[in-house]
């Protein structure tokens, strides 16, 4: 069964980011407000759990006492097709926005946003309301290959693109404290309603 229209996959920036990030490469993605994946993506989500070790002499077992959990982490693996002029903006235009995003705004003449702003906070959706549901998230790193050998093809402006790719995207879960603190409960975790306010 194919994804639903709905549920397909996309990073997106949140509402409030400033609209500069569209004014250039990035131009193809401002209709989604970011990535819009043409193809579904492998998705891998993984969560950890921290236990400090108490080495007790004279014991078969060492006891685990908990610490935290951290946020956790989600690596997507999407393909890009480039054939089309169209094709080929779209995904020159996704690997502009991924360089833009992990960025932080700097320079002396760095006004608006103001220099020092960090990278901005994203929203990662996929799936369905209870899987990924506007999960605010931060790109920890990405790559992109450029295989020797798949086929070039030439764009405007005397750019070249495989004519399919892949683009790989670390995110880490990125919860605001005061946000975790006073809409976050266990309980709510537990019967399913955290979901629609992003927490997984």
């Amino acid at each position: 069964m194919a994804v639903l229209a709905e549920n397909r996959a996309k990073l997106t920036l949140k509402r409030s980011a400033p609209g500069i990030y569209f004014n250039g490469p990035a131009s193809p993605l401002r209709q989604h407000n970011g990535i819009l994946f043409p193809y579904q993506p492998d998705i891998t989500y993984q969560q950890s759990v921290a236990y400090s070790q108490y080495d007790m002499v004279h014991t078969n077992y060492t006891f685990n006492a908990y610490r935290n959990t951290p946020s956790p982490s989600i690596q997507l693996n999407a393909q890009f097709a480039s054939v089309t002029e169209e094709e080929g903006a779209y995904t020159l235009g996704v690997i502009h926005f991924l360089r833009m995003v992990t960025k932080m705004f700097f320079g002396k003449n760095q006004t608006r946003p103001a220099a020092g702003t960090p990278p901005p906070v994203l929203e990662f959706s996929a799936f369905g309301s209870e899987q990924f549901n506007n999960v605010p998230v931060i790109v920890s790193t990405f790559s992109v290959n450029f295989d020797s050998n798949v086929d070039l093809k030439l764009f405007k402006g005397g750019q070249q693109l495989p004519v399919m790719q892949n683009i790989f995207v670390d995110l880490m879960v990125q919860q605001n404290p005061d946000r975790q603190k006073n809409k976050f409960t266990t309980s709510n975790f537990i019967n399913g309603s955290a979901y629609k306010q992003g927490f997984i």
